[in-house]
């Protein structure tokens, strides 16, 4: 028994021993960025973790991975921002050397000085490797030290090996989504980022507000194609155009903070861009000849040498103009890479591929149009089927703006678009003493469309429809640019609070509120929550503030919050109700 009792006794203490150390130390260093902190600028706080080999720390949503800072010498901390981690048997964990991020602002009156002061730190250790086990949890206080210098005073990088793009945290922690796998490959500096963007730009061709550019592609493209492969090249030089300006415009919202499709998505960007197309539109359908240079016009045309790709390859920057308010995660979560990490070069190269795969769907469209040219030539059929193609364009540039215009207007236009059309491919015209089958069915078709464009104009000169439509109409109710008033109503009530951050030039933002916000089943699953909508339709101080609160980089974003205030969610770009629900869903919301 004493044998026995002693066998125990020592298994406990075992057990004791293993389940009360604290592993093998960590060394962990707090670094700067720059060689200082100008008042009144900015600068980040690097706290880096060297976790030993065969060994990491735990994930830092269980609550014991932290570094807190405390405001302090006139020096405001950012929460902490915590890398992407790696994956062991299913857990999120982290290995080797762990970056965590705090970005740092100097009020304009800190003074200069060397200064040090204390910050907390916590972690959790496991070994991997023979008894798996994980420690202790540790926690301590690290001592960091920083050189405030006068507003004005030039600073120089530093520790360059610590703040290069591969630490850089992920905007995702976490996941298996496409944005969450992007992000863990850029901060690996992982040319898989290549592949995923690219595929990335793939699934957001497939997206609503792409949508007007598709028949302004089958529109030109078909019209000017000649030959087999002719479509087959305006449709690269086109989807380059649009690679071109669509990357551009992505760097630009990098480099500076401004909403990506801010620019593009203005009213009078929109408008003009629709008025070109229609121009071209009804250039095709020979209603009039612009007078140009003989040397431009033979551009235009395809007279060169170079077969016209001067005309493919505006035209494709124009529709990426069109197309830069598109956003979703992929994108958002890229151009905040950009953006953080300031490598312009590359990122101006991801954007570039991105682009690329979103042109693959106009790739495959414009080569189909311009292979019904390569047809053998059958006289006037052939000319109609040029105009068919100008009535498209025409098509193209009224849908571009759906979302420009009011109802009414928009309903008008329809109409005489329709109405015009049918004049023109015969409604009116005399069949003939012997007309054929095929010409009796094109004015029945004609008459048809012409009868759809009456309903159009009757119901958008019928105030009574109008209005009694807009009466009915329900959606759900906002707290608009209120701010305040709904944090505080969320804590005071305990409910949820929804964000939705929009603008007027958002064609995602407003599909949001015409085909997700007014369905029955949204309004009664948000009526629990307080309900919030940031406008930043106008650029100014307050927007401005708001984007780097809420770390917006794209719109729509939509923001779930729980009443405490901690981010539950969020989402970039359109979705549809049933998709809305279901997130509600996945949350238990």
């Amino acid at each position: 028994m004493k044998s026995y009792a002693l066998l125990m006794a020592i298994l406990l203490a075992a057990c004791a021993a293993v389940f009360a150390q604290e592993g093998p130390p960590v060394p962990v260093k707090a670094v700067w960025n720059q060689s200082g902190i100008s008042a009144g600028g900015s600068a980040v706080l690097a706290v880096v973790f060297d976790v030993p080999k065969g060994h990491h720390i735990t994930d830092v949503d269980n609550g014991l991975f932290l570094v807190e800072t405390h405001d302090t010498l006139g020096l405001t901390f950012d929460s902490a921002q915590f890398p992407a981690g790696t994956k062991y048997k299913g857990d999120r964990v982290y290995q080797g050397k762990v970056v965590v991020r705090v970005p740092v602002k100097a009020a304009g009156d800190a003074k200069a000085g060397q200064y040090a002061w204390p910050i907390h730190i916590g972690y959790q250790m496991c070994q991997e490797f023979g008894q798996e086990v994980c420690f202790l949890p540790m926690d301590r206080d690290l001592e960091v030290t920083a050189t405030i210098v006068p507003q004005g005073t030039a600073v120089t990088a530093a520790n360059a090996d610590v703040f290069s793009p591969q630490a850089a945290p992920a905007e995702d922690t976490g996941g298996t989504t496409l944005e969450a796998r992007l992000i863990a490959a850029l901060n690996k500096g992982s040319w898989l980022a290549f592949l995923l963007v690219f595929v990335g730009g793939i699934l957001a061709s497939f997206t609503p507000c792409v949508y007007p550019v598709i028949p302004i592609t089958i529109g030109y493209i078909g019209g000017a194609s000649r030959g087999k492969l002719h479509g087959l090249w305006l449709s690269f030089i086109y989807v380059l155009g649009i690679a071109v300006i669509y990357s551009s415009l992505g760097l630009i919202s990098a480099a500076t903070g401004t909403l990506f499709g801010s620019i593009s998505g203005s009213p009078i960007v929109t408008f003009t861009v629709a008025a070109i197309f229609a121009i071209m539109g009804v250039s095709m359908l020979g209603a009039f000849e612009i007078a140009l240079p003989s040397s431009l016009q033979s551009k235009m045309q395809g007279g060169g040498p170079k077969r016209g790709l001067f005309a493919p390859l505006v035209l494709g920057m124009v529709s990426g103009l069109v197309m830069a308010p598109c956003v979703g995660p992929v994108i958002v979560a890229l151009l905040a890479w950009v953006s953080r990490n300031g490598n312009l070069l590359f990122g101006w190269s991801l954007l570039f591929v991105f682009s690329l795969g979103l042109g693959v769907l106009f790739l495959v469209i414009g080569t189909f149009s311009g292979a019904i040219q390569a047809l053998p030539k059958a006289g006037a059929w052939m000319d109609n089927v040029k105009k068919g193609f100008g009535w498209i364009m025409l098509f193209g540039a009224l849908y571009m703006l759906r979302l420009a215009i009011p109802e009414p207007f928009k309903t008008g236009a329809w109409a005489v678009l329709l109405i015009t059309m049918s004049v023109f491919v015969g409604a009116f015209d005399s069949l003939g003493e012997y007309p054929s089958g095929a010409r009796r069915l094109g004015k029945a078709v004609a008459l048809m469309v012409f009868l759809v464009g009456a309903i159009f104009l009757f119901k958008a000169i019928g105030p009574a429809g109008n209005m009694a439509a807009v009466a009915d109409k329900q959606e759900v109710a906002w707290l608009v640019n209120r701010e305040p008033e709904a944090w505080t109503t969320a804590k005071d009530q305990s409910k949820p609070l929804l964000v939705d951050v929009y603008a007027d030039w958002c064609v995602a933002c407003k599909e949001l509120d015409e085909k997700t916000y007014v369905v029955p089943n949204v309004i009664q699953r948000t009526g629990s929550f307080v309900r919030l909508k940031l406008d930043f339709t106008k650029q100014n101080a307050w927007v401005e503030d708001m984007k780097k609160k809420y770390k917006i980089t794209g719109m729509p974003t939509v923001m779930l919050f729980s009443p405490s205030g901690e981010e539950i969610t969020r989402f970039t770009g359109f979705k549809s109700a049933d998709d809305f629900v279901a997130l509600l869903d996945q949350h238990n919301l």
